[in-house]
């Protein structure tokens, strides 16, 4: 499986967990910014005047953040800043109380915003902070304005751990779940894609991943080289040896192409004993040339252990092309090229 393949359904994976923050960045500046402003108008005759401007600030900042977001599509910065803004308004509200002291009720659906923003990892260190930090002010009621009860305190302490440790928990194994879904579904399809014998993927792989591939990221392939290789006389080679002898020496010749291909590069086998071998950024030119280094080596390998003077020689065929629409029709050309060189008398390359 290519890179560029791999990378495709990595950033897809990264898609879908972009839409989910998304969402959650959207539903907290928009909904909690409109709680916030309900709850700053209701305040605004109340004695004290610093509650109804830690909501009308906050609820302000939460919706310009959103809207620069929409403007410069900065997800990740976005989301750092929304979370900075949730702990910065769940400080400042306990600091303060709250109307009627009751700012603590308000602090725990904050640390499931932070598992949403941020991730598993940063929001469970983001928790962490936020809490050691509430600890801190609570413990110490010198620093507030608020006035509550040890016992409230102690409680509110004990409770947000808790609701922390169970969100850390549901995303931990969210987390672990998707990536075993994704590696299972990497495994069907990978299983479908690959030859069971040669370990080299199979036809089904060029429609189902490699034409979409070359649709999306044409960059990374065009100009592309396909070479199309034959064992020369391999009927004869298992009538004399066997199926057994005959799967050995095509695993061999597929290990062969593995060593002489780049990382980029992708070996097929499409049929019985043909292979294709597809040379992203390759011209015709110098895909003879590596059909020609790979040709040279069948002679120099012992193929057959019961008779290691056995030759096993191939043909090639070579085709260029330089766009998605042309690709079956180079696959075609390719193949011509290889009847040829069977006809002029095999172990040969043309194109």
């Amino acid at each position: 499986m290519t890179p560029s393949l791999n990378q495709k359904r990595s950033q897809q994976s990264q898609h879908i967990d972009a839409r989910r923050r998304h969402h959650i960045l959207a539903f907290v500046s928009y909904i909690t910014s409109a709680v916030m402003f309900i709850y700053g108008f209701k305040n605004l005759h109340a004695e004290l005047w610093l509650l109804p401007l830690i909501l009308f600030i906050t609820g302000s900042c939460f919706l310009v953040n959103v809207l620069v977001y929409q403007a410069t599509k900065k997800l990740q910065r976005a989301c750092t800043i929304e979370a900075l803004l949730v702990g910065a308004f769940v400080l400042s509200l306990v600091y303060q109380g709250g109307h009627n002291n009751t700012a603590l009720y308000w602090v725990f659906p904050f640390p499931a915003i932070l598992f949403g923003l941020l991730g598993v990892r940063h929001a469970l260190i983001s928790n962490a902070f936020l809490v050691l930090t509430l600890a801190v002010m609570l413990f110490t009621p010198d620093l507030i304005l608020a006035e509550y009860k040890d016992a409230e305190t102690s409680r509110f302490l004990a409770s947000l751990i808790i609701v922390i440790i169970v969100c850390w928990i549901n995303d931990h194994y969210r987390e672990r779940s998707h990536e075993a879904m994704e590696l299972l579904q990497q495994s069907k399809e990978l299983q479908a894609n690959t030859d069971a014998l040669t370990g080299l993927v199979n036809r089904r792989f060029l429609d189902s991943s490699l034409l979409p591939a070359l649709a999306q990221q044409s960059d990374e392939f065009f100009p592309l080289a396909v070479i199309m290789c034959d064992i020369d006389h391999f009927k004869r080679l298992n009538d004399q040896f066997g199926h057994d002898v005959g799967d050995e020496v095509l695993k061999s010749v597929a290990h062969l192409f593995q060593q002489n291909l780049r990382q980029q590069d992708i070996a097929c086998r499409t049929g019985g004993e043909e292979f294709l071998l597809i040379l992203p950024h390759t011209s015709a030119i110098d895909a003879r040339k590596v059909a020609e280094k790979i040709r040279l080596q069948f002679p120099q390998q012992r193929w057959v252990t019961n008779d290691t003077n056995y030759p096993v020689t191939a043909s090639f065929g070579v085709a260029e092309c330089n766009q998605t629409e042309q690709f079956y029709e180079a696959v075609k050309l390719a193949d011509q090229q290889l009847y040829q060189a069977k006809h002029q008398g095999r172990n040969q390359v043309c194109g």
